[in-house]
């Protein structure tokens, strides 16, 4: 499996090593540079495919890394680490191509999801399929032979252990996609080495292996977060089912998180831009054509619904994403809509919380940004705006549809 090249830039010794480390063990190759200036020059010998950079360093900032890596590269991920108050400056380096930004104190968490949204963008970029890592304890060594060897066959990287402190051991060291555990190891046995590694990072699916009787402990596993067990003799073809079934379930997580992250930082730059400038739509017969075009097709483009709505809940605009998921297009926003949206991901929405915050946004001062909840992962994000026509303008709300399983076709 390659390993994608990660620059880490950071002026502070302590906070490069431990940036390095936490990167490393994500599964990606480190380079590390102490200030800006000598950062680009391990960029331009080695062009790794993404730059962690702090913001402020003494030098050349990390502002100036951005422009020039992304001139160098144009297909770099970039990640910035900002301290307090810097925030409308990292927001404006994401307007300029940075994928994302990080506050200190270091979220290590926030790290490894920005991290896997670099990764998934590279891999979108070069359309090539990203090989699933998997970690095998078994202490019978037959088994774990056999195994390995069958699973390597269907393109996976396999690391095998032989008891659970082994398993363990891999798992910290490397970035692991399915953990599969038997529940009889020397050591330490199935069910601890999976409490040790839950307590380390929960990015992982864990499909457990059990002889006769333990059935029992196998069902505490699935309790434990465990997607399947499989009792012995192995059934090749079973594992191999439930393997390509966790892989599935752990990258449709992976995306709605890395989704939901794209959805804040939108939000985060249409709050900033309201600011200082309102948000506009100018449906003047004097705006240029290609303009107009442009921002439709970008906007029709969106994995996420979007909507204008005057104050009276008729629907001045819906994007092509909302009309394929509706199956129709709406006039207005009515109880039957708010029912419809169901089909996009949105499950806890009530008509009169949606129609309360369009009455609230549609006279609220620029730069104002509500979201609803409507579940762990889907939101709806609000915000006001102006229409402009030839004679008159007028108030709107532009509406942001995040749901939990919205599919685009």
């Amino acid at each position: 499996m390659e390993k994608y090249k990660v620059l880490v830039i950071e002026d502070d010794d302590t906070a490069r090593e431990q940036l390095a480390k936490v990167i490393r063990k994500e599964g990606f190759q480190v380079l590390v540079a102490e200030n800006g200036r000598a950062g680009l020059e391990v960029f331009k010998k080695e062009l790794p495919e993404i730059v962690v950079s702090d913001l402020k360093m003494p030098d050349i900032d990390g502002l100036e890394v951005i422009h020039t890596v992304r001139r160098l590269s144009t297909n770099v991920q970039v990640i910035l680490i900002t301290a307090f108050g810097e925030t409308e400056t990292a927001i404006a380096a994401i307007r300029e191509g940075a994928l994302d930004y990080l506050e200190k104190p270091l979220d290590l968490e926030q790290l490894t999801l920005a991290l896997g949204r670099a990764r998934e963008r590279i891999v979108e970029l070069r359309e090539r399929a990203f090989v699933p890592a998997l970690l095998l304890a078994d202490d019978e060594d037959k088994i774990r032979e056999r195994l390995s060897r069958e699973m390597e066959k269907e393109g996976w990287q396999v690391f095998a252990a032989a008891d659970g402190e082994e398993a363990i051991s891999l798992f910290k060291v490397n970035k692991i996609d399915i953990v599969i555990l038997d529940i009889k190891m020397p050591k330490k046995d199935g069910l601890q080495a999976l409490h040790e590694m839950r307590s380390m990072n929960d990015d992982f699916e864990t499909i457990i292996l059990t002889g006769h009787g333990d059935e029992d402990t196998a069902i505490q596993a699935l309790r434990d977060g465990a997607i399947n067990f499989l009792k012995k003799p192995i059934d090749l073809e079973q594992l191999i089912l439930s393997v390509e079934k966790g892989l599935e379930k752990l990258q449709a997580e992976r995306a709605l998180k890395y989704r939901t992250r794209d959805l804040e930082l939108a939000t985060e730059i249409i709050g900033c831009i309201g600011l200082k400038n309102q948000i506009l739509i100018d449906l003047r017969r004097g705006a240029p054509k290609s303009t107009r075009d442009f921002a439709q097709k970008l906007i029709d483009l969106m994995p996420m619904g979007l909507l204008v709505l005057n104050r009276d809940m008729t629907i001045v605009y819906m994007n092509r994403y909302v009309a394929q998921a509706l199956q129709y297009r709406p006039e207005k926003v009515d109880e039957e809509f708010v029912k419809s949206v169901g089909k996009m991901g949105i499950k806890d929405l009530s008509y009169e919380s949606l129609m309360s915050a369009v009455n609230t946004l549609s006279s609220a001062l620029s730069g104002t940004v509500e979201t609803i909840s409507t579940g762990k992962y889907s939101y709806i994000t609000l915000a006001p705006m102006r229409i402009v026509r030839e004679e008159e303008q007028e108030n709107a709300v532009l509406i942001i549809i995040r749901g939990e399983r919205c599919k685009a076709s």
